[in-house]
């Protein structure tokens, strides 16, 4: 409880110069490309188009961290989750390693693919033995256009769409103690850096800018196309995101927002999941939702600098909500931190 005070006090100190400065007519802003404002928070993707012949080249760390087994809106004792399982899952770090190569075709069109590389730790309880177990696996290539459909003065909108391409891993394995043997066996849900699946991916993008700060919405939607060479299919997922900038000065803003994503049960059987063995083996109760507070700092480096046209930005993620429709690991806390430069 005290957290999310703490939380919601940031976020109304964010929001609250937004309303408090005068702004200049909409009508006659003219959109500023040059302020750390401009990009949106990390945790946001395809949220900006280029200009016709600009070049942007960005990584994004991503770590999002689980802690315990959580059931609809409550978490499970380690005693419960051992009687319904054989094994109790306690931790697991995904951190996500992406580029992006971003390009402007034109004044309205802007191209982007984006690659990952996925490294995966777990921390399980089986047979009254802590296990460990990882994998570091690429996961999958994913390519979008974004088209304007509005750019006028403080305002622009545009929407997205393109494909996920499953060039990643999308099974791993580990030699656990429910092997017995030590032959390695298949990991859960969880512990697959690729959806081994080919997907849509649709959105749209809203963004608004007087001389102190910006505002944006995003909804995206990710839907998945056929079965896995393990007879799966992810069950489709939907982000909204709304988020806040407000400009210190030339170089540093800071932000602040809200992110509901919501995703569907997997479709068909992995046979070599024991639906018994881990609460990440069932696919057909993995669906769930969340609401997260996303918190950052961006930083652009001075105009006419040596790294003139590099941007930082930093956002920590925060768990305000969850609901799963069946035991499975719980969001803990989350971290973005990016890098881009256009050119």
């Amino acid at each position: 409880m005290v957290r999310r005070s703490l939380i919601a006090a940031a976020l109304v100190a964010i929001a609250s110069p937004l309303a408090a400065q005068s702004s200049p007519d909409p009508a006659e802003w003219t959109w500023t490309n040059n302020r750390p404002d401009t990009n949106a928070p990390m945790g946001v993707f395809g949220a900006r188009t280029l200009a016709d012949g600009e070049f942007e080249l960005a990584y994004r760390f991503v770590q999002m961290n689980s802690r315990g087994v959580w059931f609809d809106r409550d978490s499970l004792d380690l005693a419960t989750t051992l009687q319904l399982y054989n094994d109790a899952p306690l931790t697991l770090s995904d951190i996500r390693h992406q580029v992006s190569i971003s390009y402007g075709v034109s004044e309205n069109l802007t191209l982007v693919a984006r690659g990952e590389f996925a490294v995966l730790e777990r921390e399980t309880l089986s047979n009254g033995s802590l296990i460990r177990t990882g994998a570091e696996e690429p996961g999958d290539l994913e390519v979008t256009a974004l088209y304007n459909l509005y750019s006028q003065g403080a305002y622009r909108l545009h929407i997205m769409g393109g494909a996920v391409l499953p060039v990643g891993t999308m099974t791993t394995y580990a030699d656990t103690t429910m092997a017995q043997t030590g032959v390695v066996v298949a990991q859960p849900f969880d512990m697959r850096p690729s959806s081994g699946s080919f997907a849509a991916t649709l959105g749209i993008t809203g963004v608004a800018q007087n001389e102190f700060a910006s505002l944006g919405a995003q909804f995206r939607l990710r839907s998945y196309l056929n079965e896995s060479s393990a007879g799966t299919t992810l069950g489709d997922t939907f982000e909204a995101n709304g988020w806040a900038a407000y400009n210190i000065n030339s170089s540093f803003s800071v932000s602040g927002g809200a992110r509901w994503e919501s995703w569907d049960n997997v479709e068909g059987v992995d046979p070599r999941l024991n639906p018994a063995g881990d609460p990440m083996n069932l696919g057909a109760l993995l669906a769930g939702q969340r609401v997260t507070l996303p918190l950052g700092l961006n930083f652009l480096m001075p105009a006419g600098s040596r790294f003139d046209g590099h941007r930082l930005s930093l956002e920590a993620v925060y768990i305000l909500h969850h609901d799963y429709e069946g035991p499975q690991l719980g969001l803990d806390w989350g971290l973005n931190f990016g890098w881009s430069v256009a050119r």
